[in-house]
């Protein structure tokens, strides 16, 4: 797969949609996993027959469940290691309150009021601060791209 070039507010953003599809999958996997509960007592009362159009749907779920919880896995996976990487930019960052506003924003998922109420700041100045807390992370992101080691 090739990998297309982005700036540091997709980069950082990248754990974020992936929590988002986590989420969706999750939902996915417990629906199926309904769809099982019913299926399996509606097949304990007709045992020891062939194996019905209900029971072919039935193994098909399960297998469908194993498939998708091994690629959750790997999600969960992939995840850890994002957030490895954003922490990594943003500890790199040498003013505390450039790392704190990103770290709410990107690694804790946090909303700008939210983060106004901790950070305890008029709302204009937490944009600001987020604005520049961002050009410092760029510069850092554009070295690093630069000069990969």
């Amino acid at each position: 797969m090739e990998k297309r070039a982005y700036g540091v507010e997709e980069f950082l953003s990248r754990p974020k949609r992936l929590e988002e599809e986590i989420r969706g999958d999750i939902d996915h996997i417990a629906s199926l996993r309904s769809i099982v509960e019913k299926t399996t007592t509606q097949l304990s009362f007709t045992a020891g027959r062939n194996l019905s159009k209900d029971e072919k749907m039935f193994e098909t779920v399960m297998i469908q469940i194993a498939e998708e919880e091994t690629s959750l896995e790997k999600k969960q996976q992939h995840l850890v290691e994002m957030k490895l990487e954003v922490e990594n930019l943003i500890s790199r960052i040498p003013q505390k309150e450039f790392r704190e506003i990103l770290r709410y924003i990107y690694i804790r998922g946090l909303r700008m009021p939210d983060i106004q109420e901790l950070m305890v700041l008029p709302k204009t100045t937490c944009r600001e601060l987020r604005k520049r807390a961002l050009s410092a992370a760029e510069m850092i992101f554009r070295e690093k791209k630069n000069n990969p080691s």
